[in-house]
């Protein structure tokens, strides 16, 4: 007999909680649907009491929770529109929240019944909010972007664009924004993700901005850098041949040391599979790109003073020189071009002295042959190591030449100005 008293206890006590339950649930949607004046704090309060219990598994709790989210933010923009004051950080809040509550009731009301068929009750009305917070996603990333707070900012925009691949949102892709928007902010995402300074998460939001047509060659740009911090060689020497291939013939923008502009073939790609071959000693895979990126854009003087730096590397100083001279028609002031032409005579002069020391022995004898062989060539080199380090003051290389070459020529006026440059 107790035995049954006890039970009938428990089943009594079931179902009070069961109903104390369902009674939060429908208070807390009721101070939310309020006209006048809704009482969000209270009815957040009394809904998550309500998912704390036996209402964690009910599709109608997570819903209002979801629309309690919703008919704040609603509330909030309606006073924008108005151009009153909004609590901006708490409709980003609400809509985040209000996301999440969404998905969990969406995967409980489409669940089958009893019966085995799925018979949702809140789907479309969820379906409506979602399409109808598109701009909201949108402001919220920016403003978490303007701050700074840019893993916020990604969570925002990436909720943007998950809610165009939810199977559940399929019957909505008419109304969707264009394809166009959804291209923009997955690249948006992409530099959010960068400069919260997760690489893992970059290069995933990257791949996927990947041939959506919006910002390409930043986007490529972008993959490069992420698969060389990875030091992926694989994926990176993919990327720069496809990069070279589409954007090769692309015009853009390059600056001069001086600040001025000028427009120029995309090279950043070949460039960089040129420096890789060059790093690997596949000097024949390096000229042939450089060959065929000259042919492309003749001219451009930087990529003819890469490919003098290339001859120069394999040791045909002649063709280096031609390359360098050709740089220099093309831009007078190009500063690396004009230091690597000093280059190629001051070490001319170095190696002749060295030659000279090592096979003439009388002093008087090898004065002479220096004055006739050496410093012929320092005073080729010094016209252009001048310019170079007038342009680009601050290049140490230019000023350690200088030196030198001051000091090799007795110019002692010159030598005592640029020791006191470098700080001796």
């Amino acid at each position: 007999m107790k035995k049954t008293l006890l039970t009938a206890s428990l089943l009594i006590l079931s179902a009070t909680l069961s109903f104390g339950q369902k009674e939060l649930v429908d208070q807390a949607w009721s101070l939310a649907k309020k006209t006048e004046k809704p009482d969000f704090k209270t009815a957040r309060n009394t809904i998550q009491q309500a998912l704390a219990g036996e209402s964690a598994e009910d599709v109608k709790a997570w819903y209002v929770a979801g629309n309690i989210e919703q008919r704040f933010f609603e509330k909030e923009n309606e006073q924008a529109q108005f151009g009153m004051a909004v609590k901006e950080a708490e409709m980003d809040l609400a809509l985040e929240n209000g996301y999440k509550y969404y998905r969990k009731a969406v995967g409980l009301d489409t669940l089958p019944n009893a019966k085995g068929k799925v018979k949702p009750k809140y789907l479309k009305n969820i379906q409506k909010d979602l399409l109808a917070n598109s701009d909201g996603y949108i402001n919220a990333g920016v403003r978490y972007f303007n701050a700074q707070e840019y893993m916020k900012a990604y969570e925002m925009w990436n909720i943007f664009i998950e809610i165009r691949d939810l199977p559940f949102m399929a019957p909505m892709a008419k109304q969707m924004p264009a394809d166009s928007i959804y291209a923009m902010l997955e690249y948006n995402a992409a530099l959010a993700a960068l400069n919260a300074g997760d690489n893992e998460l970059t290069l995933k939001a990257l791949l996927r901005a990947k041939g959506n047509g919006y910002e390409q060659n930043n986007v490529y740009k972008f993959i490069v850098g992420q698969y060389e911090i990875a030091k992926d060689t694989a994926n990176l020497i993919a990327t720069l041949n496809e990069g070279n291939e589409l954007f090769s013939n692309l015009d853009v923008v390059a600056t001069n040391p001086d600040g001025s502009t000028f427009v120029q073939k995309e090279n950043y790609y070949s460039l960089r599979l040129i420096n890789l071959y060059i790093a690997a000693n596949d000097y024949e895979k390096a000229i042939s790109i450089l060959n065929a990126v000259v042919a492309n854009d003749p001219e451009n003087p930087e990529l003819w003073n890469v490919k003098g730096q290339l001859l120069e590397a394999q040791g045909d100083i002649a063709g280096a020189i031609s390359c360098f001279e050709k740089a220099l028609n093309l831009n007078p002031n190009f500063a690396l071009a004009l230091g690597n032409m000093g280059r190629m005579y001051f070490n001319q002069a170095v190696e002749k002295n060295n030659e000279l020391s090592e096979k003439i022995t009388n002093t008087a004898d090898f004065n002479a042959a220096k004055e006739a062989e050496v410093l012929p060539l320092y005073r080729q080199a010094l016209p252009f190591y001048e310019k170079a380090h007038q342009i680009d003051a601050n290049e140490r290389e230019y000023m350690v030449a200088l030196r030198s070459i001051y000091y090799n020529l007795n110019d002692a006026k010159n030598l005592k100005l640029i020791e006191m440059e470098m700080g001796f």
